[in-house]
C-alpha cells in the first residue's frame, strides 16, 4: 500500500509529482491563484489555497485563465490497475452561494484526452448553488450523471475516497470497471462496467488522473459577474488501490503531524 502522487499540502505534495494549472504561470510554480496559506480555520498547519474570478480571465489570462487548479502526473498511472483517488478539502468559513445558476468544480479526475475533444470530465465534484455534487461522464451519459450529493457548508471540512478500476471498452474491458465512492468512511454509491470516456491507446495511454482547485468554464454566465470562488485543500492523491479511507487518512494525519505551522487563530 503507498501514495503514489500528491499527500498533505503542508508535507510538499505539489513536489510529488503535480503540476500547477492557474491563470498567467507556467506548471511549475504556485502563484497568487494558488498558494500556500496557514489553515484559516486556525489549525497548526498549511493548505492549498486556490481562487478564480471573473477578473482572471482578462487579466492575466492566458491559456488556464478558467482555472486554479493542480494536476497529478498522469505517467505515474497505468490501465488494469485499481487507484484510490482521495481529497481533504475545506469551504471556507465566510462562503455563500453564487447564485441558483451557479455551478463549479472543485476536483476531478479528469481523462487524458490526447484528442482534445470538447467534453465534461470523466469525474467532477461541482458545487451547484450550494449543492456539492459528485458527477460522472461518460459515452452514455456525456452530460454527466449525479452519483451523490451532500449541501455545502461553511466552514465545513468533507473528505472524499474514490476507489476505481477504470474502464473504457479498449484499454480495460468494461466489465472490469469498478467504481466505490466513500464520504469519510461511508460508502455512498458504487457502479460496475464502463466508467471514462471511450478511448484508444493513443488518445488515452493512461487512465484519468486527480486534479484539485478550482474550474469555472467562462466568463459568458451572467451569475459569473463579478464573482470569485476559494477553496482551501489538506491533501489530494491518489494511492494503491488497497487503501482505505482510514489508512489514508493516518498517512495525511501522520504528515501533517510531521510538518507544523504556526497556529493562527484569524486572517
Amino acid at each position: 500500500m503507498s501514495i503514489i502522487l500528491g499527500g498533505a499540502f503542508a508535507a510538499g505534495a505539489f513536489n510529488n509529482s503535480m503540476q500547477s494549472e492557474a491563470a498567467g504561470t507556467p506548471n511549475t510554480t504556485l502563484s497568487q491563484w494558488l498558494r500556500l496559506a496557514p489553515d484559516h480555520l486556525g489549525r497548526p498547519y498549511l493548505m492549498l489555497a486556490a481562487r478564480i474570478s471573473q477578473w482572471d480571465y482578462y487579466n492575466p489570462g492566458g491559456q488556464s485563465k478558467y482555472r486554479s487548479e493542480l494536476a497529478g502526473l498522469y505517467t505515474k498511472l497505468s490501465w488494469g490497475q485499481t487507484y484510490c483517488y482521495h481529497w481533504r478539502m475545506t469551504v471556507p468559513k465566510d462562503w455563500y452561494s453564487l447564485g441558483a445558476s451557479s455551478v463549479y468544480i472543485i476536483g476531478q479526475m479528469h481523462d487524458v484526452n490526447g484528442g482534445a475533444v470538447g467534453r465534461r470530465p470523466t469525474f467532477a465534484i461541482e458545487i451547484a448553488d450550494s449543492t456539492m455534487n459528485l458527477v460522472f461522464s461518460r459515452d452514455s451519459v456525456t452530460a454527466g450523471q449525479s452519483v451523490y450529493s451532500t449541501p455545502v457548508v461553511a466552514g465545513q471540512e468533507y473528505e472524499f475516497t474514490i476507489r476505481v478500476r477504470w474502464a473504457d471498452g479498449t484499454n480495460e474491458a468494461d466489465a472490469n470497471g469498478l467504481v466505490e465512492i466513500y464520504n469519510g468512511d461511508t460508502l455512498v454509491a458504487s457502479f460496475a462496467g464502463r466508467n471514462t470516456w471511450a478511448g484508444t491507446p493513443v488518445t488515452e495511454p493512461n487512465p484519468p488522473y486527480i486534479k484539485c482547485g478550482v474550474y469555472q468554464a467562462g466568463p459568458a454566465f451572467t451569475w459569473w459577474d463579478g464573482k470569485s470562488a476559494t477553496m482551501y485543500y489538506t491533501a489530494a492523491l491518489s494511492a494503491t488501490g488497497e487503501e482505505t479511507p482510514a489508512t489514508l487518512r493516518s498517512q495525511i494525519d501522520a504528515q501533517l503531524v510531521a510538518n507544523p505551522s504556526s497556529l493562527v487563530t484569524s486572517l
